[in-house]
């Protein structure tokens, strides 16, 4: 491995740590999943914006968001924002574990929804994907049961949230490749805070009262999920193939599972593992595809990257 290679990968383990504290941070916040997903994406874009800002100063050119990509910057930006409010509202109804398991199961849910809604034909380890992944998710919610409604719900969440991922995928794909990195990021999660804000008051909940480590809390989830994580995962796919970034990024998930169970005991039971099992088993069955399969092309990403959101 050459100093570059190496130095790639330390920027993504640094990228996947960050991103690892999400849902550890969301439960140390006392505040509704809407709020919580609104001041993070807001708060992120205020954070990004003075680079986007100081970039354009130096490098005058055309506006980030044009006419023609306004519905690929809404579409991406309302998709994320779904993505965010069910997640984060998982984590606060299930466990962290079996939160982040369901979601990154997101590849799947790619190719499935690929075939049901564009007829792209599915390979027969794509439809062995399907299957497996689908098992997991079956026996991680049998081993839920004895958590009551709450943790059904959570589960359910987080399959809606993994499905909103995929979709926010596809639309950002056109996005990505007409902007650099950070005027995408800002375009996206402005655009994401301000769906998520009139779901906040759709939904009649407050925007501020909250207690000061609600606040150091948001700041935080602002700070290193969104705009450190994202970005440093991103730039990595830039320089690792793509199908390698995102079957790291399933380390994740175990980092987080083992800080919850230190943090607030949560030990996840024998079937999870079964059903944690299943669902990798899909996830790196879809990333393995021949190129001409529809989950690898689900997932391929762009040439000049990007990824999965994640937490």
């Amino acid at each position: 491995m050459t100093g570059t290679d190496r130095r790639t990968v330390g920027i993504l383990a640094v990228g996947l740590a960050s991103l690892s504290f999400a849902a550890i941070l969301i439960r140390y916040c006392s505040a509704p999943a809407p709020v919580i997903a609104f001041w993070r994406m807001g708060l992120a874009t205020l954070i990004l914006a003075p680079v986007v800002l100081g970039r354009w100063r130096r490098e005058p050119w055309r506006p980030a968001i044009q006419a023609r990509l306004l519905p690929y910057t809404v579409g991406a930006g309302a998709l994320l924002a779904v993505h965010f409010a069910t997640w984060i509202a998982s984590v606060q109804l299930t466990t962290v574990a079996s939160s982040l398991i369901l979601m990154s199961a997101q590849p799947v849910w790619a190719g499935l929804l690929g075939y049901l809604f564009l007829r792209e034909p599915v390979p027969r380890r794509g439809l062995l994907a399907i299957v497996l992944a689908m098992a997991g998710v079956a026996v991680i919610a049998w081993g839920d049961l004895g958590r009551g409604p709450a943790g059904l719900t959570g589960d359910g969440l987080a399959l809606v949230s993994g499905i909103a991922v995929a979709g926010y995928l596809t639309v950002g794909r056109h996005l990505r490749l007409k902007l650099p990195l950070t005027h995408y990021l800002v375009a996206v999660y402005g655009v994401s805070a301000m769906v998520l804000g009139l779901l906040v008051l759709g939904s009649g909940e407050r925007f501020t009262g909250y207690d000061s480590r609600t606040w150091v809390m948001l700041g935080l989830l602002a700070l290193l999920p969104s705009v450190v994580g994202h970005s440093l995962v991103n730039y990595a796919i830039r320089h690792i193939e793509t199908y390698r970034v995102n079957l790291s990024i399933l380390v994740e998930p175990v980092v987080s599972t083992i800080l919850a169970a230190v943090l607030f005991g949560e030990i996840p039971g024998a079937r999870f593992y079964l059903g944690a099992g299943c669902v990798v088993a899909g996830v790196v069955l879809a990333l393995w595809l021949p190129s001409g399969g529809s989950l690898a092309r689900s997932k391929r990403g762009l040439k000049g990257g990007i990824s999965a959101p994640g937490p």
